[in-house]
């Protein structure tokens, strides 16, 4: 089977499987904003592998929630991380979440918007939800405008 990332591009960015070879850019990239709105807390470069190693495997299988990376396509720089997520307790039988950060470098230039606008691609041609999601705390401004260029609606939910 072709992987389908191999044609997944704008002309500008693409998506591309992780790799232990990312740490060192994601320590880098994984600033107080990325640590307080997506991933919880810092991971040193060794529990940066092993998360990237767990993506690489993710997307190897296929797996109900992959990350991957956000790259320029003009000279490969990792710019940031989209995740597809399904069947996980928060969602529906059906919807699909969508997660994205980018690094601080190459914030405000709408790489975000075009990695989750092919990640809703990717998503629609292997997983066929019949909802895609994003959900994103209001407070987040930066991050809470890119739903709003790609069309979502918004709707206030609360878990508990």
């Amino acid at each position: 089977m072709t992987d389908p990332l191999e044609t997944l591009t704008d002309g500008v960015v693409r998506l591309r499987p992780l790799d232990v070879g990312d740490a060192e850019a994601q320590v880098a990239g994984e600033d107080e904003e990325m640590v307080r709105w997506l991933s919880g807390g810092r991971r040193p470069v060794e529990r940066q592998r092993a998360f990237l190693a767990s993506a690489a495997r993710a997307w190897a299988d296929r797996e109900r929630l992959v990350d991957l990376g956000i790259a320029r396509v003009d000279d490969g720089t990792l710019v940031g991380l989209v995740g597809i997520q399904s069947g996980t307790t928060y969602l529906t039988p059906g919807q699909v979440n969508l997660t994205y950060g980018l690094y601080p470098p190459w914030r405000g230039k709408g790489l975000a918007t075009r990695g989750v606008r092919l990640a809703i691609v990717l998503a629609r041609t292997l997983w066929r939800p019949n909802q895609l999601v994003i959900r994103v705390d209001p407070a987040n401004t930066a991050s809470a405008a890119v739903p709003r260029r790609l069309g979502f609606g918004y709707s206030h939910h609360t878990t508990g």
